[in-house]
């Protein structure tokens, strides 16, 4: 079974921006599209279409997302905050899935052991109940396990620095992919 990853915002609206990785509709695409070329057989990319309103564009892709059956869906974000000192992973998903808690778990172990990232709050696990909550679309809405990442703050440029060397975040996903 594949993992689909699902690319963070779109062309019209590229969502954070890192002075170091550009914004996260671009940053993620080519990471995307280099995780694919390592494992051609285990992922699909999704890519918002633009629209009027968030939740048209998402629906179109958690229609198509929900036509096939994936092991994992990972939408892939990154943060941003006024403190540019911000730093750390989290990981959204939804509050009764169990599976997706412990796959965002091991995860984030994965970017602490590569990056030497810190997992924000308890245990960087944000539990989503609600899929008018941000982020919680594609998580509420999707009939497979669904995580949302953020991984790092591309507005601390410390942090981003690590995460610019694409090839260790291909290295990561691809990794993590194989092994789940």
């Amino acid at each position: 079974m594949k993992i689909a990853l699902i690319i963070g915002h779109n062309k019209r609206s590229k969502g954070a921006y890192s002075q170091i990785v550009g914004s996260e509709y671009d940053y993620w695409k080519r990471v995307a599209e280099k995780i694919k070329v390592v494992v051609p057989d285990l992922v699909d990319i999704y890519e918002r279409e633009p629209n009027e309103y968030y939740t048209r564009e998402m629906y179109k892709v958690l229609e198509e997302l929900n036509s096939k059956d994936y092991k994992l869906c990972i939408e892939l974000h990154f943060n941003a905050a006024e403190n540019k000192m911000a730093n750390g992973c989290e990981c959204l998903v939804y509050y009764t899935n169990d599976k997706a808690k412990k796959l965002a778990t091991n995860f984030m172990a994965r970017l602490q052991n590569v990056f030497g990232s810190k997992i924000r709050g308890k245990n960087g696990i944000i539990e989503i109940q609600d899929s008018k909550v941000r982020g919680g679309y594609g998580i509420c809405k999707s009939k497979d396990t669904y995580i949302l990442v953020e991984p790092f703050f591309g507005t601390n440029n410390d942090e981003a620095l690590k995460f610019s060397i694409e090839s260790d975040v291909v290295n990561v996903f691809v990794n993590f992919i194989k092994e789940i």
